[in-house]
């Protein structure tokens, strides 16, 4: 919902399909636009999407339509946050990261 995982799943082989006025609205915690939404949504519904990044520190009205929109069509939703968690280094955040991906992946 926002690219916050980007590198860490390009480097993983992913793509973010993600529609730009989707991000940048989230981004500047702006309401998204209908359009941009409907694109979003669809694109889920493709079934082309094999995981949703999902940053839970930008929650909005939105972004949980489109987490429900995942889960309802069996998409696995993996939850990040933009910022290091209290009492954990880089190193074992982004570890973590990677686990939580493939745990999805394998479910």
């Amino acid at each position: 919902t926002e690219p916050v995982p980007a590198y860490l799943l390009a480097e993983l082989g992913f793509d973010d399909e993600t529609p730009e006025e989707f991000s940048e609205a989230i981004e500047e915690g702006a309401d998204v636009p209908p359009l941009a939404l409907q694109e979003v949504l669809d694109l889920i519904a493709s079934g082309e999407v094999r995981l949703l990044a999902y940053n839970e520190q930008t929650a909005s009205p939105e972004t949980e339509r489109v987490r429900a929109a995942a889960e309802a069509a069996g998409i696995p939703v993996v939850s990040f946050v933009e910022t290091l968690p209290d009492g954990e280094d880089y190193v074992s955040w982004m570890r973590a990261n990677i686990e939580a991906v493939a745990a999805a992946l394998a479910a």
